[in-house]
């Protein structure tokens, strides 16, 4: 299996501040950084490559077609149950959500050129470029009992999923799973301190997994898709959770069609 070419990117939108990662593998080189919002500035931090094989964005990828107010699916399976206090994403059809999700589609369309073709359930056309998530991408790795230790606040959530994702091991089990044996990536992102980079970091294994093949993909064609870790490594609390929400929504469908 090859991770020759990804690019990870944790969409910040701020015009004066610098609260864009972007983290890149090229063969054996890989790297981070910390950039704004303009493509300007943003370019600089991307190495120069024919094509990434996978570009993995943290931020709503919605289809062209879909309507700003549109209620996505993959959010709605994310909200309920356990989720609601592990890894719950913002909902992007409102307030500051309408925000990023229009920065991410700018986003996409900044890095749409450097993208190979798609790999399936892409919403950016002809562009192999994925929806990251690193809240639930980290949290369902995470066993029960981590989430029995002293919570964190909301504003520290990822940070806080990302420290026990490195203590526990699970991001080193993640990489051996798919083939991706790269002991300085791992060290790398162990000693990560920097929130930007940190998300760009996880957007970057969202692309690995993709690449292998071995990705969960949460979602619909109408509203998006959450790319998320094989399944198989997914803690017990966490496939229990999405399977549950899947009936309750499906439920609420049939009795709202009645």
């Amino acid at each position: 299996m090859s991770f020759d070419k990804l690019l990870g990117i944790d969409v910040g939108y701020s015009r004066s501040r610098p609260t864009t990662g972007v983290a890149w593998n090229l063969g054996e080189e890989f790297g981070s950084a910390r950039t704004h919002s303009d493509w300007e500035r943003r370019q600089r931090s991307i190495p120069a490559s024919a094509a990434f094989a996978v570009i993995a964005i943290d931020g709503p990828l919605t289809p062209p077609e879909a309507p700003d107010t549109l209620d996505r699916f993959c959010e709605r399976l994310f909200i309920r149950g356990a989720f609601q206090t592990r890894c719950k994403p913002g909902l992007s059809h409102h307030g500051h959500g309408r925000d990023l999700r229009k920065a991410a589609a700018e986003t996409a369309a900044q890095v749409r050129h450097l993208a190979a073709a798609p790999i399936g359930r892409s919403v950016i056309a002809g562009a192999a470029i994925i929806e990251a998530f690193p809240n639930a991408f980290l949290g369902v790795l995470l066993e029960d009992e981590r989430f029995a230790m002293t919570r964190a606040a909301k504003r520290k959530k990822f940070d806080w999923l990302y420290d026990h994702a490195v203590e526990s091991g699970v991001i080193k089990h993640l990489l051996d799973f798919i083939g991706w044996n790269n002991e300085r990536l791992l060290q790398q992102i162990a000693v990560e301190g920097d929130h930007e980079k940190r998300a760009a970091w996880i957007c970057l294994l969202t692309a690995a997994c993709a690449a292998a093949g071995k990705s969960e993909v949460v979602g619909d064609e109408k509203g998006g898709w959450f790319w998320l870790p094989p399944s198989e490594l997914w803690a017990d609390w966490a496939r229990e959770t999405l399977a549950r929400n899947r009936a309750a929504i499906a439920a609420s469908a049939i009795l709202g069609a009645g």
